[in-house]
């Protein structure tokens, strides 16, 4: 067995091995292997091997991509994401027939190696609560839990139909928002996750990275009352056949429980509704009880807990 980069040819191999490994996981998102597809022809596709080819000689690969090869076929997977000075380890994955011969260790070893030649400061990544196999993994390589975020899901057409929340205006955030949204978002967010994610201003912005990747459709909206913001949420989709997401709810902290994050989710799912796909799925920290509740209240469906680990 050995750890190598992701080829182009490697694709139907891990979409087989996310298919085994993440069966829950996939059942609850949505899964479109010919998305994914698209995303890798375009990564081999002369633009990106140019864009690819330039950073990775700058050492700012946006993304790396290894892979365990077993004779010449893929049976594990990790990628390594950065933002500024932070990296994010997703997709860490080893097929089910594969597991308990330490390809997880090796797959994880690589990409700390890879985070640590390019001086990057933190890594992080979530994990399933209840995964104690992986969390005693990553224990052991030096993470440690600061968070929890629990992933609920709904029917589009059920949020969708939600009644108008009065004197609220929903609308396109604007580049003239990010300071007040900066300022709710600190407010309304606990204080470790803020650290740990080295949260600033313009992590608000869209980087140009994901502008040229395109691996989802992003839009950010805002709730304003009395002409001042008071909420803010980021929605994205890929296709029809996965879940919208509601990756962030944010409410002043004063107008919790006047009805702003029932309008944002109303104005949400409609935009996510239009996109074509069928279910929402919404992230929210398992401190956040009274937001949990309301989701709950709306039709929203807790699915389960994922725990954020750091390394630094």
């Amino acid at each position: 067995m050995i750890i190598r980069d992701f080829r182009r040819e490697d694709i139907e191999d891990v979409i087989e091995c996310a298919k085994e490994s993440f069966i829950e996981d996939l059942e609850m998102r949505g899964f479109d292997p010919d998305f994914w597809r698209e995303l890798v022809r375009r990564r081999f596709g002369i633009t990106g091997r140019i864009l690819f080819g330039f950073s990775a000689l700058l050492g700012k690969e946006p993304i790396k991509f290894f892979v365990a090869d077993e004779n010449g076929k893929v049976v594990g997977t990790t990628m390594v994401t950065k933002r500024r000075k932070i990296s994010y380890l997703v997709t860490v994955m080893v097929h089910p027939n594969f597991r308990r011969r330490g390809i997880a260790t090796e797959l994880m070893k690589t990409a700390i190696d890879h985070i640590r030649k390019r001086k990057l400061s933190k890594a992080i990544l979530q994990v399933s609560s209840i995964n104690n196999p992986a969390k005693g993994l990553y224990q052991k390589l030096g993470f440690k839990k600061f968070d929890d975020t629990v992933y609920l899901t709904a029917d589009v057409d059920s949020l969708s139909s939600l009644e108008r929340v009065e004197r609220i205006q929903v609308r396109d955030f604007q580049k003239s928002d990010i300071d007040a949204v900066y300022e709710l978002i600190k407010r309304s967010r606990d204080s470790n996750w803020l650290k740990v994610h080295d949260f600033e201003k313009n992590d608000l912005k869209t980087s140009l990275w994901s502008r040229i990747a395109r691996m989802s459709a992003l839009k950010r909206i805002v709730a304003v009352k009395d002409e001042k913001i008071v909420g803010y949420a980021s929605l994205s989709y890929t296709t029809p056949k996965e879940a919208g997401r509601i990756v962030s709810i944010e409410v002043s902290p004063e107008m919790v429980s006047k009805r702003i994050e029932e309008e944002l989710i109303r104005v949400g799912a409609n935009y996510l509704k239009s996109s074509g796909t069928k279910t929402v799925l919404a992230t929210v920290p398992l401190t956040n009880e009274e937001l949990i509740e309301r989701l709950e209240n709306l039709g929203f469906k807790k699915r389960f807990v994922m725990e954020g680990m750091v390394l630094e």
